[in-house]
């Protein structure tokens, strides 16, 4: 089958409205320019204005045979970004404010706090073509690119420019919702100056402060009095505005806002992210690596581990200790190991004295087909009974529970997380022998490509998808009420005026919402992000024809691929251990994501929300000083402490910094001598031999293994092929499930993996790139599933490659070639 994708290459627009739907990417119009078109949607008093978008600086920069900060400004714009800006100064009218506005600005690498230009009354179309060009150019100064190195950012990033109507202010400044020194959230500060704000941002004159008690509960008070720039009243007018902001960013903000002929207006709201929660002192914490090689464990834990989820995961070594015994496996099993606060895994060897009666076990297991069995029970007796626990304890309104019952429901769910931890890994170990005998047999025996295997199989998984068809589903109810593409606003609005379509959402979110996102607890689950689902309902809508993920061509491709495979093997001695084994393979292959829901995501949704409640509480009490400090407890602290009244902050204010002590020391690699070869299996049991060689099969076509790079290779990217297919299209940077909301239609993921869950967004994305994961990953799962092209295990994709850039990803030889630098 031919699995080629029409390309998607159209520019995007080189101008803006801060009203339309296009101007929430931040990848195209900025941080800057996109929070405050969220805002405006919001119905804040956000200046009207546009956004020339990073688009048109690159058609800018791309004609320059040299880029530097004089030949961008000096350089004349050509003519369709002229007439653009041009329409944007008939538009305004009047003085403007233009603004640049990063794609990383205030982000993770690099904040570039007041090193890009502000230019303020510009007046007419020549002005504003000199005022964009000179925006722009700030983005290539030597300051900026030396600010970039020694933040280990790479390269020069685009730059937008918001282009707004100067308001003539009387009064202007800043506020914080969060004390930016302390990181008291009792109170919001307030500065402001006489005339323009840019005077107090750049420091050249000294502010009045006002300190207002937050959510109006006190008088505000003049800490630093200057100028008699504000009332009380105007102050707590501000500090309001400011915590309203923070409401809708979801957490501590800044703004900058001025008020001019008696009205309040905003101009830049950003998160102040780097003081969200006053921060403890770090606490070391022991880095005593067991005897053994230990590799850090990137894939379940990418940032160390809180208490709560590393306590839960502990119990994997004794489960996998199990697994390994009771297949035959001669290893001890595998083992995970917090080391310095981070997660490390480990082979284990088996016990010489241990192997004869393990090698008799496994005989006995491939005889009596061990792996099928454990399969066929999960399907046919243990999935219902997971659905129906699953089912009650969803039911339960834990607000309605008394403390002892909160308690002993948290037990509850604590024994299904167990539960489900048990039967993860046995049907993991089931899953791996069955899928590596028939991968050892096509690629060994028959000599057949990795690819044709995949092909064999793919299209089984139905749970990856799901989620894709009940979405459909939601989308068909959505457009038959809704004109053209509807933005988020407009979808809002439905959600809150159309009964119909909001009993259609809720089912959704209640079918699909009870997935943690992340094996961190901490982290919220799909039902807790009702703007994602919007937002990934928003580009259902609004995708092009060409991705169709419908299933119905992959699934006849395997049809094809497995009636192809038969007639080539019919008659010769093969045919008959091909079939058995493919059988095997059919039951085991669509188990690998199915199972992942009812063990693992769900368990850990449902108790993420039983902490929560029951740390609420304590919270309420003065036992605790957040809710979400519930995840530095272990399950049994937190019931204790819920049934004893114990006051839990000593402990948790030590364990939070030994986690900010981890995450200042992320610590080596790996730890250990890496073993050598396994010794040879020539003399043992042909049983043996297979289940060892399909487990090393599965296994490393699970993680996957990076390419080495190519000596004087540029502009592309080698990993290993995931999902056939080949397609072009705009990279989108995802580093973890909370920068969902980035995903447009089209998109070219890139992430550092996936989990299972993440198969909410694929509907949406044209193709994807990981940094770890094999063939057997979820991600590759997935991606198969849908259709999607992908390339996989590129090492530093995320590192490489920055959201707006446009790549090809071949997803049959694993490259991703970058166009856009």
């Amino acid at each position: 089958m031919s699995n080629d994708r029409n390309d998607n290459t159209d520019a995007a627009p080189l101008v803006v409205s801060l009203d339309d739907p296009r101007a929430l990417d931040r990848a195209e119009v900025g941080a800057k320019a996109a929070v405050l078109a969220q805002l405006r949607r919001s119905g804040f008093p956000v200046p009207d204005g546009y956004v020339v978008t990073a688009r048109a600086m690159v058609r800018h920069v791309r004609e320059l045979a040299e880029v530097t900060a004089e030949t961008v400004a000096g350089s004349p714009l050509d003519a369709g970004i002229r007439a653009a800006v041009q329409e944007v100064a008939r538009r305004l009218d009047g003085p403007l404010a233009v603004r640049s506005s990063g794609i990383d600005e205030d982000g993770a690498h690099a904040s570039h706090a007041g090193q890009y230009t502000t230019i303020l009354d510009v007046e007419g179309a020549e002005a504003l073509d000199e005022a964009v060009r000179a925006c722009w150019a700030s983005g290539f100064t030597e300051v900026v690119r030396g600010y970039r190195t020694a933040a280990g950012a790479e390269g020069d990033a685009p730059l937008a420019v918001l282009v707004q109507r100067l308001v003539p202010a009387e009064t202007a400044g800043v506020a914080f919702t969060v004390n930016p020194v302390t990181g008291a959230r009792d109170e919001v500060l307030v500065s402001a100056v006489r005339g323009i704000g840019e005077q107090l941002v750049s420091g050249e004159v000294s502010p009045d402060d006002w300190a207002v008690p937050a959510g109006g509960t006190g008088t505000p008070v003049n800490t630093a009095g200057r100028h008699g720039a504000l009332t009380a009243g105007q102050a707590q007018e501000i500090a309001t505005l400011a915590e309203r902001v923070a409401e809708v960013l979801g957490g501590p903000t800044d703004i900058e806002w001025a008020r001019a002929a008696g009205r309040l207006h905003l101009l830049q709201g950003r998160p102040i992210t780097a003081i969200a929660d006053p921060e403890p002192e770090p606490v070391p914490v022991p880095v005593n690596a067991p005897r053994g090689f230990w590799a850090k464990d990137t894939t379940h834990a990418p940032l160390p581990l809180l208490p709560m989820t590393r306590e839960l995961l502990d119990y994997n070594n004794t489960v996998l200790e199990g697994v390994c015994a009771q297949f035959g496996l001669l290893l001890k099993g595998l083992a995970f190991a917090t080391i310095g606060g981070w997660r490390y895994m480990a082979t284990l060897p088996l016990s010489p004295a241990d192997a004869p009666a393990r090698i008799a076990t496994c005989v006995a297991a491939v005889r009596e087909d061990l792996a099928g069995q454990v399969i066929e029970e999960w399907l046919e007796e243990i999935r219902p009974r997971f659905a129906d626990r699953i089912d009650a304890l969803r039911r339960v309104d834990v607000t309605a529970l008394s403390d002892e019952a909160l308690a002993e429901h948290l037990a509850q769910v604590r024994a299904l997380h167990r539960d489900g931890t048990e039967v993860h890994f046995r049907l993991l170990g089931a899953v791996s022998i069955a899928l590596g005998r028939f991968g050892l047999f096509t690629t060994g025996t028959l000599g057949w490509e990795q690819g044709r295997v995949f092909e064999l199989l793919t299209g089984l998984s139905t749970e990856s998808t799901g989620p894709a068809l009940a979405m459909s589903e939601l989308a068909r109810t959505a457009r038959q009420r809704l004109q053209g593409t509807p933005d988020l606003a407009a979808l809002r609005t439905l959600l809150e005026t159309d009964q119909e379509f909001a009993a259609a959402f809720e089912t959704y979110r209640g079918e699909y919402g009870c997935r943690a996102l992340q094996y961190e607890l901490a982290n919220p689950a799909l039902a807790e992000r009702p703007e994602l689902i919007l937002s990934l309902l928003r580009d259902q809508l609004g995708q092009d024809a060409a991705l169709d993920h419908s299933g119905g061509a992959v699934e006849q491709a395997r049809r094809e691929a497995v009636a192809k495979a038969h007639a080539e093997l019919a008659g010769g001695a093969e045919a008959e251990r091909f079939g058995a084994l493919l059988a095997g393979a059919e039951r085991a292959y669509p188990v690998r994501e199915d199972n992942e829901y009812w063990t693992v995501s769900a368990p850990n949704a449902l108790l993420r929300w039983a902490a929560l409640e029951a740390a609420g509480r304590l919270a309420g009490r003065g036992l605790l000083d957040r809710a979400d400090h519930a995840f530095f407890l272990e399950v049994e602290e937190l019931r204790q402490a819920l049934l004893e009244s114990r006051d839990v902050r000593e402990t948790v204010t030590r364990r939070r910094g030994e986690h900010r002590w981890a995450l200042q020391n992320p610590g080596a690699d790996s730890f250990g001598e890496r073993p050598g070869p396994p010794p040879s299996m020539d003399a043992l049991p042909a049983e043996v031999r297979e289940t060892m060689g399909g487990f090393a099969w599965t296994m490393q076509h699970m993680g996957g293994v990076s390419p080495a790079p190519r000596q004087g290779e540029s502009g592309r990217l080698r990993g290993v092929p995931g999902s056939a297919g080949r397609y072009t299209g705009v990279a989108r940077v995802v580093l973890s499930e909370g920068e969902f909301d980035k995903i447009r239609a089209g998109d070219v993921l890139v992430c550092p993996i996936t989990s299972p869950v993440w198969s909410v967004v694929f509907p949406s994305i044209g193709a994807l790139v990981t940094d770890t994961g094999g063939a057997l990953s979820h991600a590759a799962i997935i991606a198969r599933e849908y259709g999607i092209p992908a390339a996989l295990a590129t090492g530093n994709a995320t590192q490489i490659l920055r959201d707006g850039m446009l790549v090809t990803v071949d997803g049959s030889s694993g490259v991703v070639e970058i166009h856009e630098q």
